[in-house]
């Protein structure tokens, strides 16, 4: 599985795991309603480029396809909370079981690439994916600090960062997948 197609998917989710990333940042001076705004477009990218993903795997990945099902249902799950009136309690239960569904289907994905080949490419997906489910557990902690009374923020703000961190190596990896795999021709 790789193509254009993919190059897009892979890069449709690291934008929307920056933005949200941006909208987590209490350091950049945004209202709350901007905040929201750029969050529901971060997730909204997240679950777009997940989603395309899904279809362009082929059945012969089982661990991949459903992996990349588990990430798209993760972020729809988180844009359940933001998209309903629901209180904030809820929204960070939505938070938890999103990013826990998402650490999830990353760690199917993960066995699919095991062993490990030593192409720049692969070792740029791999360790790109091992950092977004880091982050993914980072926001969980972040959440659960939440719920039990206490401030995560910071925790949820490193968390968005390690997730676009990751997201931004993976997407790097593909993109030199497919240069490999394609004619310059193509490009």
């Amino acid at each position: 599985m790789s193509s254009r197609s993919e190059v897009f998917a892979a890069w449709t989710v690291a934008v929307g795991t920056i933005i949200e990333a941006v909208a987590s940042t209490e350091r950049f001076d945004l209202t709350d309603e901007r905040r929201e705004q750029l969050e529901l477009v971060g997730v909204s990218l997240q679950a777009g480029g997940d989603a395309l993903a899904v279809e362009l795997i082929s059945e012969d990945e089982p661990a991949e396809k459903v992996g990349s099902t588990l990430l798209t249902i993760g972020n729809l799950t988180i844009l359940q909370g933001l998209l309903r009136d629901v209180s904030e309690e809820d929204n960070l239960v939505f938070n938890i079981q999103g990013n826990g569904l998402q650490a999830l289907g990353g760690s199917l994905i993960l066995t699919d690439l095991v062993p490990l080949e030593k192409t720049k490419p692969d070792i740029l997906v791999f360790y790109g994916l091992l950092i977004e489910i880091t982050g993914n557990v980072i926001q969980i902690i972040s959440s659960k600090k939440e719920l039990a009374g206490g401030d995560g923020s910071r925790l949820d703000t490193f968390g968005a960062w390690t997730q676009a961190l990751g997201s931004v190596l993976g997407a790097i990896g593909v993109e030199l997948a497919v240069e490999e795999e394609l004619p310059s021709v193509l490009w």
